[in-house]
């Protein structure tokens, strides 16, 4: 066995027994998917010098094959995730074979990788607003055997193209859900994001589709992810709030701009997490 694959399959292990790895199939994925092939290079801030440093990951294969994540641009711009966050995710989303998966963020492309092994490159799309990032993800995962479709493209709208999808799988923070997101979900499909009503509130929601509306709860253990970047911020429309109950009393206050008016509502129904989240559509 090559020495990555030891790694990997140690990484699998270690993830088994933190509970953020359970079934076989996501097991068999974090075993079998290269991630120092598409995180070949990463990025270390130098306190001392206030400047950002490039380590090729051949040079460290344990740290690439630890839950940790990492910096793949200076600049802290962009990053790989722990991969004990990705397994999380992608375990909540309690994907099936032959369904369909629209993941908003490509990154490095590790994450469509472990989802192209476990449902099939036709089953996968993902979508980035950086061009370069996705290039290289497209090139890289095709050295290793998968070609996912991947598009360059404002990740708040989507991909209406490969359309409807059994999951959205969200791996940056919104402030509030598009509900262009919620239309591409099939009947009862399922969506993952890290939804942030501010910069100390907030967390992971699983939301699924309920004829017009979306409901989910947040779930328990906190999770982080850089924002959402976008095109352009459009207006915001006025009475775009956020309602936050917290037991006997209902506050109202304005929401912070939002990347895009595509949305109507968030609604958190309950004090503490796990709590109940709805999203209507526009009026």
């Amino acid at each position: 066995m090559s020495p990555w694959r030891e790694l990997a399959a140690a990484l699998a292990d270690e993830l088994v027994r933190l509970d953020k790895l359970r079934s076989p199939e996501w097991i068999a994925a974090v075993r079998t998917v290269p991630r120092h092939e598409l995180v070949p290079v990463h990025y270390r801030y130098d306190e001392a010098t206030g400047s950002w440093t490039r380590h090729p990951t051949s040079d460290d294969l344990p740290l690439v094959y630890s839950n940790t994540a990492l910096f793949v641009l200076p600049g802290g711009r962009s990053s790989t995730s722990m991969p004990g966050l990705m397994t999380r995710m992608l375990e909540s989303l309690d994907l099936h074979d032959d369904q369909d998966v629209l993941e908003i963020g490509t990154g490095t492309g590790y994450n469509a990788g472990l989802l192209a092994h476990r449902l099939g490159d036709q089953h996968v799309t993902s979508v980035d607003i950086e061009t370069d990032l996705v290039e290289l993800a497209r090139r890289r995962l095709a050295r290793i055997g998968y070609a996912p479709t991947l598009v360059a493209a404002d990740g708040v709208t989507g991909h209406e193209a490969s359309a409807p999808y059994h999951r959205i799988i969200v791996t940056c923070s919104v402030h509030a859900v598009p509900w262009a997101w919620i239309e591409q979900l099939r009947p009862a499909g399922l969506l993952l994001a890290d939804l942030k009503l501010s910069p100390l509130a907030g967390n992971l929601v699983l939301l699924r589709r309920d004829g017009d509306r979306a409901e989910g709860r947040f779930d328990p253990t906190y999770a982080s992810f850089m924002p959402m970047r976008h095109a352009a911020v459009p207006d915001t429309p006025a009475h775009l709030t956020t309602r936050i109950r917290t037991g006997p009393r209902t506050h109202h206050r304005p929401r912070p701009p939002p990347p895009l008016g595509a949305w109507r509502r968030l609604v958190p129904r309950a004090p503490r997490p796990p709590c109940r989240n709805a999203v209507h559509p526009p009026p």
